[in-house]
């Protein structure tokens, strides 16, 4: 093998190395609550739960339910038509899901909170739950909280799920310039020695 088809299959090697590292998918898990059927105070029976999750990976299918690793939510927006809770926003978060056999939650507990008491929470459940926040004591599926006199909650009616997977991609290294220059400085130093050596310039 020359030197120069040597160099060839280096160069395409590493070029191919990082494109397959330059692009990766996350999986973004959205969730439709269906309308509050009690609401108080700045809430109103037009509000409901909604939000998104996205994941580095995904869950994978028939997988029951349990706690998401934080290492593996990129990110999560909830609204309950007052507050809006995300990942970087909350002091408090537990995200539980399990999936159906093509890999769409079919059962969560989520309860998100903006401070550390978690006395204003956006909670959603697949199946009715209760808590108390003061006062009363609160069935409910989804639920948005401010104060026991300000809230919207549903009572036994889940919401829906829905997956997509969103291809990202990330900068390439920062010594990809320094490379193409390298094999530009390469190639110019062929070209003098060529000339250096009598050798014919193409037509």
């Amino acid at each position: 093998m020359s030197k120069q088809t040597g160099l060839a299959v280096v160069v395409a090697a590493a070029l191919s190395a990082m494109g397959a590292a330059s692009a990766h998918a996350d999986t973004i898990y959205t969730y439709t609550g269906t309308d509050f059927t009690t609401a108080t105070g700045t809430y109103t029976k037009s509000d409901s739960v909604s939000g998104m999750i996205d994941l580095a990976a995904p869950l994978g299918d028939n997988l029951t339910l349990q706690l998401v690793p934080a290492s593996n939510i990129v990110s999560f927006s909830f609204t309950d038509d007052v507050q809006t809770i995300t990942k970087t926003s909350a002091n408090f978060y537990a995200i539980d899901l399990g999936t159906n056999g093509t890999g769409i939650p079919n059962a969560w507990a989520i309860v998100l909170s903006a401070n550390s008491s978690a006395s204003s929470p956006i909670i959603s459940s697949d199946s009715t739950c209760c808590s108390t926040y003061g006062s009363p004591v609160l069935s409910f599926t989804d639920i948005g909280y401010m104060s026991n006199t300000d809230y919207g909650l549903t009572v036994s009616t889940a919401g829906t799920w829905a997956v997509t997977t969103t291809p990202t991609t990330t900068p390439l290294p920062a010594t990809l310039p320094l490379f193409a220059g390298g094999l530009g400085a390469m190639g110019l130093l062929g070209w003098r020695r060529k000339r250096k050596n009598g050798a014919p310039l193409a037509a």
